[in-house]
């Protein structure tokens, strides 16, 4: 025990200036009137014991009356006697944190040694560095409010707060880690009085007052200034450890918050909320959720929690395939693993603790993590320093599995979330805009209880639409990749003549029927012209015989070896056979991709201008349906000015996508062009969701005339001649009334005003198609700027 008057606002056995106004004396008289009481009541041989205690304390008569600082510690022997009559006879003092303070302040006179350690360096009377105590402000307003809460309890019957526990962090100079304290204070040996009258408040009268915790202290003081209150006794202060309690908290907060956006930091704030848990900062963790695709394990690093191991196996240069294949094992038979030494045996059981050597890791434990009975990730404990590593670290690190579970479950289903968004948002034709009435749809299935009879979902419409339709196409797509791959199929005869020319060169005994020759085949690199099925058979002789052929070859003379390498590698995919095929691609790649960007901005447009459901289809270009009505948006209110906005800014999109093709012209690899198609549809259409296709189509047989014209327009000629309507580098706009014709001419003027579009506008008729006759054409040109 220790006799030592402590200011935690100020300094050793100094007293500054009470934080709280009113008038309050540090007494013992209280407590002595306490015990008299008790005394007087009691009927058992307690009685002796507080006899015995008024017996001391009436040795001292000036105790009727305050005891001013300096003077505390004559009383040296009643402290001790206050601690023995309110502590349990067989509590340990050394693991004991109890003080005796003046009221409502940081003032402390006497205490176990285990408290006063706390606060001051051993055998020393001064306090830690690096205390982490709260500022006077901050032990100022938490006196105050505790101050206000006696007032409040003692004369008007309600509390300002839920608890009186205070935690308070201190760093723990052996292992630079936050212990938390939970502050206890017993307020029963006070005496509280008013010097005036005190107002009549209620807690209804007050609550529009205090419902604001940042001015609550400020409207008390002023409807209860403290002044006006004198406070004397003592208050009997005990610090409880709850540093593991706060570390678990700590942990369950960081669950409840995740998010993505804070991975990094949250792994960090868990890590060290561990070490507080174990109490020591010597131990480091591992975690590792498991997130699986398809199945198959994925290492996500983006999650922001690693493994050790893996993280030092991917240090050693190992693929992704071997360290994975090891957390399989591990998961067809997850266990606890825990490796207080780690030795030379265990190294030969388990190969990866040879890593955890290497770099000084001396003691390591595995544990699988579980929820709802289901593995959901390993949590992995290790250090460099053995004697931090016992039963009591892993004993303590227990109590954090079920959060940490939870923890990793919540990343799966976030993960898991992720991918289904990606799918939905850029792979299905679900889309915000119609998403509602398949949640109405669900809900009915469910309700009705359909579900349960498995009989089919109600049919999704929506009626009255109307279509638009546009397409990017690439000009003469089919005879440019045959082009490119009658060069590539050249250039691979050309290396087998050679190849075979060099075998021969070799080994003079060659058999014909060891090499395929097929006379069919190598006629046609004479060829203009391959016709599909004809570039298939080809294909199969080059790419399926003649490779086995090389390999029997190769095997059977290995001084043919370089000859046949060589082969392979110049026919490889990286190399010269497929050249230009490649080089086409690469190209055609471009134009979709910039189409897409632009048709993903346009669709972002039309979204904020009224919902519709848009979609887009890859073919040797890119096309794309719009339907808008109001059955797809029945809360927002239609008008027919929409339809002309939509068409405007359709004709916009298309002579934006043909500008910025043509300016791609000079990145291609192998030069390409598009055409630009919309077909003009003025009357409304109903669609249909098809189930059994996961898409929208039109519903009705007079709608379906709508979709065979769309099919079909594409590659139409202008009547009367060979010339195909969709030319580069202009926009055929394709109808049937003359009316739609003179409606897209105000927007054909406006673009031109413009330059977005040229003054060389064409009116054209359209030769009659399968079913289709009557079509009609309107063709203007682009400003093209490079």
């Amino acid at each position: 025990m220790q006799s030592i008057t402590l200011d935690l606002n100020n300094d050793i056995n100094g007293y500054g200036v009470h934080p709280v106004s009113a008038n309050i004396k540090f007494s013992l008289n209280p407590f002595i009137e306490y015990v008299q009481q008790k005394a007087a009541a009691e009927k058992t041989a307690k009685v002796n014991f507080y006899r015995y205690i008024l017996e001391q304390f009436n040795q001292y008569p000036e105790l009727k009356f305050p005891i001013a600082p300096e003077n505390t510690k004559k009383y040296t022997a009643l402290f001790e006697l206050i601690y023995t009559s309110l502590s349990p006879i067989i509590n340990e003092e050394k693991q004991h944190y109890w003080a005796i303070g003046t009221p409502v302040s940081p003032f402390f006179h006497y205490g176990t040694d285990a408290f006063y350690n706390v606060f001051l360096e051993s055998s020393k009377n001064i306090f830690k560095t690096n205390l982490g105590l709260p500022s006077k402000r901050e032990m100022d307003k938490s006196l105050l409010s505790a101050f206000y809460n006696l007032i409040t309890e003692r004369f008007y019957n309600f509390s300002l707060a839920g608890s009186r526990f205070i935690v308070k962090s201190i760093v723990d100079p052996e292992t630079h880690l936050l212990k938390y304290y939970r502050l206890n204070v017993d307020t029963r040996f006070l005496n509280i009085t008013a010097k005036v009258k005190l107002p009549e408040y209620n807690l209804k009268d007050v609550k529009d007052y205090i419902k604001d915790e940042r001015n609550t202290l400020k409207i008390l003081t002023k409807l209860i200034p403290p002044e006006v209150f004198e406070i004397e006794g003592m208050s009997i202060v005990t610090l409880v450890d709850v540093t593991a309690e706060y570390a678990l908290e700590t942990v369950k907060n960081i669950v409840i918050e995740h998010s993505e956006s804070q991975q990094g930091e949250q792994t960090k704030d868990i890590y060290t909320a561990l070490k507080t848990l174990v109490g020591t900062d010597q131990v480091d963790f591992g975690m590792l959720p498991y997130i699986r695709v398809n199945k198959k394990l994925m290492i996500n690093d983006q999650s922001g929690f690693q493994s050790v191991i893996v993280q030092l196996a991917k240090e050693k240069g190992m693929t992704e395939e071997e360290y994975a294949a090891l957390i399989e094992d591990y998961l067809d038979n997850p266990r606890t693993l825990i490796f207080p030494e780690i030795t030379a045996e265990e190294d030969a059981n388990y190969p990866m603790l040879k890593l955890l050597v290497e770099v000084g890791i001396r003691s390591y434990a595995l544990f699988p993590l579980y929820y709802n009975a289901r593995l959901v990730g390993c949590l992995e404990l290790y250090t460099t320093d053995q004697s931090q590593f016992n039963g009591n670290t892993i004993t303590k690190i227990e109590a954090a599995f079920p959060l940490l579970a939870q923890l990793f479950q919540n990343i799966i289903i976030e993960f898991n979330n992720d991918i289904q968004d990606v799918i939905t948002d850029k792979f299905t034709a679900l889309q915000p805009a119609i998403q509602w009435r398949f949640n109405e749809a669900a809900y009915n299935y469910l309700q009705s209880g359909a579900r349960d009879r498995n009989l089919p979902v109600e049919p999704i419409f929506f009626r009255n639409v109307y279509p638009f339709y546009g397409a990017v196409d690439i000009r003469n797509s089919s005879v440019q990749r045959n082009a490119a791959i009658r060069k590539d199929l050249y250039t691979h005869f050309e290396i087998l003549e050679s190849t075979i020319t060099a075998i021969k060169g070799k080994i003079s005994l060659c058999k014909e029927n060891e090499i395929p020759h097929e006379e069919a085949i190598w006629n046609y690199k004479d060829l203009d012209e391959l016709s599909d099925r004809e570039i298939l058979k080809t294909e199969d002789y080059l790419q399926r015989q003649i490779p086995a052929s090389l390999h029997n070859l190769k095997s059977a003379h290995p001084e043919l070896s370089a000859i046949v390498d060589s082969y392979f590698k110049l026919t490889s995919h990286q190399g010269k056979v497929f050249e230009n095929r490649d080089r086409y691609e690469k190209s055609m790649q471009m134009i979709n991709v910039a189409v897409t960007r632009h048709l993903d901005e346009f669709n972002l447009e039309l979204q904020n201008i009224y919902p519709n459901y848009f979609e887009k289809f890859r073919t040797d270009g890119v096309e794309f349906d719009i339907y808008l009505g109001h059955s797809i948006a029945p809360q927002i209110k239609f008008t027919d000015d929409l339809l002309s906005k939509f068409r405007l800014k359709q004709l916009r999109v298309m002579a934006e996508i043909a500008q910025t093709t043509n300016n791609l012209g000079p990145y291609f690899s192998l030069p390409l062009e598009t055409t630009q198609l919309i077909f003009v549809y003025d009357k409304p259409i109903d669609v249909s969701f098809r189930i059994d296709e996961q898409r929208f189509d039109v519903e009705g047989s007079y709608n379906i005339r709508y979709q065979m014209v769309k099919k079909r327009i594409d590659k139409a000629h202008i009547k009367h001649t060979t010339e195909r309507l969709t030319q580069p580098g202009k926009i055929s706009i394709v109808y049937f009334n003359s009316s739609e014709a003179k409606e897209y001419l105000g927007y054909i003027k406006k673009l031109q005003s413009q330059k977005l579009l040229n003054n060389d506008l064409e009116y054209l008729d359209i030769e009659e198609l399968q079913g289709v006759e009557g079509l009609k054409a309107l063709r203007v040109g682009v400003t093209l700027k490079r």
